[in-house]
């Protein structure tokens, strides 16, 4: 009524599972090995001259838009310090000329209401009536 493996059958039944599962381990890491082997044969061989002419190309490309920005940032930096020293030149301007400055004086003024009424004078003649 036991079925229970004798000494004999025990050893039959571990015996081939161990040389099964030592064939599915050595299958395995050969798999591995031919796959691992077969990368780095196919990185060696694409060293073709055409591929060092893309990436020497890639490589000028790159080189030629850091000198671009370059050139960009160097423009832009220009352009604001002659647009700074534009500005402190008006800013000096209008320090120095009086007349821009604010009110007039009331001889300015008196003078400015002559040289209006002189102006006017010559502007509008006496139209002939009709």
């Amino acid at each position: 009524m036991n079925n229970v493996n004798t000494k004999t059958q025990a050893g039959v039944a571990t015996a081939s599972g161990d040389r099964m599962a030592r064939v599915f381990r050595h299958g395995v890491l050969a798999c591995v090995l031919a796959c691992t082997g077969a990368a780095a044969v196919a990185a060696g061989q694409d060293r073709s001259p055409r591929r060092e002419e893309l990436q020497q190309q890639r490589f000028d490309t790159r080189a030629q838009d850091a000198r671009d920005e370059q050139r960009a940032y160097e423009m832009q930096m220009r352009e604001d310090a002659r647009r700074r020293d534009l500005e402190e030149q008006v800013r000096a301007q209008q320090r120095d000329d009086p007349r821009r400055s604010g009110r007039m004086t009331p001889d300015e003024r008196r003078d400015l209401r002559r040289q209006i009424n002189e102006a006017g004078m010559d502007l509008y003649p006496n139209a002939r009536r009709r």
